[in-house]
Order: C-alpha cells, then structure tokens, then sequence
C-alpha cells in the first residue's frame, strides 16, 4: 500500500465532505495530529477506526487501502491485493514485537544475573544476599505478563497433528510448558497436545 497516496485520498475526500482536520478528528475521537500523519502519509489509520473513517468519508474500506475510489471492474483484484499487503505489513509487525520480546527478556533479566552474581562472589550477610537476589527477579516479575501478551498475539501456533494454525488464548501461553518459542498446548481444532512452533504467516 502507498501511504503517500492513501494520505492524499483521505485529504481529498477530508475536503470533500467539507471537514478541516480539526473536525474530521473530533468525530473520530483522536487528534488533529493523527489525521494530518495520515493525510502526509507518514502513518495509516489504525484498524479499530477504520470503519469510522469510512463511514465519515463515505468510502469503502477497499476505497481506503487502495487510495483511490476502486471501480467494479477491478475491485476483486484491488481487495486481493490490500489483503495480501495487509498480511504483509502484519507479519513484519508480528516481527518486530518478536524482536522486542526478546530484548525486552534479556533486559528484565540482567539485574537478576547482576543480583546473582553479588550474592554468590561479593562477602555479606545471608539475608543481604537473599534480597539482593529478590530484588533483581523484580524487573522480570514485572515483564513477564507483557512478555507471554507478545508472545499470545505475534503469528500464530501451528499444530503438529493437522497443521491447524492459530492464536492461543493467554491462559494456554500462561500455562503452557514451553522450549524457546515452542509451547506444548492443545489444538482448539484436532483437541491433540503436542509441541506446537510459532510461525508469522498463516497459509
């Protein structure tokens, strides 16, 4: 999808139905700044107000994507390529929060290991070293619910047994035994237990 020319559509069609960036912005309950990111294409409107944007501007969401009113003649076309460019630009978001996931793991887990590391080499009293050690676990505690949300929601988990591919709820990420990115879960399809991989695209 090109941003810039997505931009350009919501301005004209802003214009169009006689709304400044103020108001198209009001209506929508978000920021002035946001349509004018949109509309210089620096950024696209989020999914959760996409409707309400087309509705505003009396477009289709095809029409949005495609930056440009989308005719009957090539509309089928036209929405299998937004689609696809939508599961693109979601499977490079899913990467990035992969990325951040595990950064993220290694930065909540360096005051354990400093912790670790003072309790068992520098002298002190037990006690001192017992906290010292608590306190560094504090960070990864803490990071832990958001790391397992990351991990729930970025690609899917695919079923060893019949292939199914699909995203666990939190409780299953929660409780579920895991090596690396590979959670032992059950498969909401085939209702099997098996090691299922993470992967980003979904066939």
């Amino acid at each position: 999808m090109n941003q810039v020319k997505i931009g350009r559509f919501i301005a004209e069609r802003r214009k169009n139905a006689n709304l400044t960036q103020m108001q198209l912005a009001e209506k929508l309950n978000i920021t002035d700044r946001a349509v004018s990111k949109w509309e210089t294409g620096k950024s696209l409107p989020d999914a959760s107000i996409m409707l309400e944007l087309c509705d505003v501007l009396k477009i289709t969401v095809n029409d949005l994507l495609s930056g440009e009113i989308v005719t009957m003649d090539n509309y089928s076309k036209e929405t299998e390529t937004n689609l696809l460019e939508i599961l693109k630009q979601k499977q490079e978001a899913d990467k990035r929060l992969l990325r951040m996931e595990f950064l993220a793991g290694i930065m909540a887990s360096i005051p354990l290991a400093i912790g670790i590391v003072i309790g068992l080499f520098v002298p002190m009293e037990e006690w001192k070293q017992v906290v010292i050690v608590l306190s560094g676990m504090v960070p990864l505690l803490v990071a832990i619910p958001f790391l397992l949300r990351i991990e729930q929601v970025a690609g899917f988990y695919e079923c060893r047994h019949c292939h199914h591919q699909y995203v666990p709820e939190y409780k299953s990420v929660f409780i579920a035994p895991h090596i690396g990115r590979t959670r032992y879960m059950k498969c909401p399809q085939c209702k099997k237990v098996s090691w299922q991989k993470k992967v980003l695209s979904k066939d």
